[in-house]
């Protein structure tokens, strides 16, 4: 129903990088999203606006030509419809969010169909024709025309300042995202690479706009469409590349001070084969975690890291036993040289007694 498409790209554009903390947010509003920024809500009122005018014409003329066959009754029914979609076009005004014009659009739809329906009917009923139907509501159509240009003018213009203010908005989030992504040392080379194509495609943007065509509009904005989905990907790639060299360093730093502990304790002379017998479970589920984060497995590298929590668990709870264990035969042995030197100390002190004392 809706003569042009008003379909958006902000989620492709504009990613959401949970895993580096890079949170989708509008610049607009806090906490509000795109799709209601005032800009874009005044393109689909002034869409509704061009889209109500221009049906409204073509149903006046149909009426009127079911009118001259004396359908009487079948001409209040199309004028009922017409009065029920003129209704819904006009709750459209004050409406404030995409949702609910998105919902109003649907209704819009239904109506104008219900009409065709009952059009169709009529004419039927009525013994009409098909082409005096058409040149009836060609006239209305050209009747209105000065009014329906105007609209539409005044559509294009609201369209053309909210698609390419929603381009700005789209290129400063993905400028933002790469530019956070370079802080954390992460090699974006070729992730800048299509997002310098994709805003060398605003003039052509812009220009499609100007020329008030669909066909150029909608060839731009699949070409930035694809672009946006290959940006998507590749910092997609160098997220996970960034992910997975972090988690790695950090597990083989982990095990690595591990070792060097058991190392240390057994220097000792402390028995840590329990231990090292876990630490060596640990060590074999590197492989492991390495394997899922190249295949992006979230579940495998959730089900990993559950293991290794439990595994550190145990570990920890080994060093408990064999500490305890060492500070117990410790004090055993202070105990029994603690008794011998007590016993020594006995004797000695017995041999030293004078006789008959």
């Amino acid at each position: 129903m809706i003569k042009k498409n008003s379909l958006l790209f902000l989620s492709v554009c504009v990613f959401t990088l949970v895993a580096l903390g890079i949170p989708s947010v509008s610049a607009w509003t806090p906490g509000q999203s795109w799709n209601d920024n005032p800009e874009h809500i005044a393109a689909m009122q002034a869409s509704t606006a061009y889209s109500g005018e221009l049906f409204k014409a073509k149903m006046d003329g149909a009426i009127q030509y079911i009118g001259t066959l004396n359908g009487s009754v079948s001409n209040g029914i199309l004028q009922a419809d017409e009065q029920q979609f003129l209704t819904t076009v006009a709750s459209v005004e004050p409406m404030t969010t995409n949702e609910s014009i998105s919902q109003a659009w649907s209704t819009m739809k239904t109506q104008i169909a219900q009409f065709r329906t009952d059009l169709k009917t009529a004419l039927s009923a009525d013994n009409g024709s098909d082409s005096s139907l058409q040149s009836s509501v060609n006239a209305s159509v050209t009747a209105d025309q000065a009014t329906i240009q105007n609209l539409d003018n005044a559509y294009w213009t609201a369209r053309e300042t909210s698609r390419l203010d929603e381009f700005s908005y789209n290129d400063a989030r993905r400028t933002s995202c790469l530019a956070n992504l370079t802080a954390k040392g992460i090699d974006v080379t070729s992730a800048q690479q299509i997002e310098n194509q994709i805003q060398a495609l605003q003039p052509n943007l812009k220009a499609a706009l100007d020329a008030k065509s669909d066909s150029q509009l909608d060839t731009v904005n699949d070409e930035i469409y694809g672009l946006c989905q290959q940006l998507s990907q590749a910092v997609s790639t160098v997220s996970w590349q960034y992910r997975e060299t972090n988690r790695l360093a950090q597990f083989d730093n982990t095990t690595t001070k591990m070792q060097d502990r058991l190392d240390n304790m057994t220097t000792k002379g402390l028995d840590v084969s329990s231990a090292q017998t876990i630490l060596t479970q640990i060590v074999n589920l590197r492989p492991q975690l390495q394997t899922a984060f190249d295949n992006r497995d979230e579940n495998a590298i959730q089900s990993i890291n559950a293991q290794l929590v439990s595994l550190d668990q145990q570990f920890n709870q080994a060093l408990h036993t064999i500490m305890s264990e060492a500070r117990t035969q410790t004090n055993r042995t202070m105990l029994r040289t603690t008794n011998r030197t007590n016993g020594n100390y006995t004797i000695n002190k017995s041999n030293t007694t004078a006789p008959g004392a």
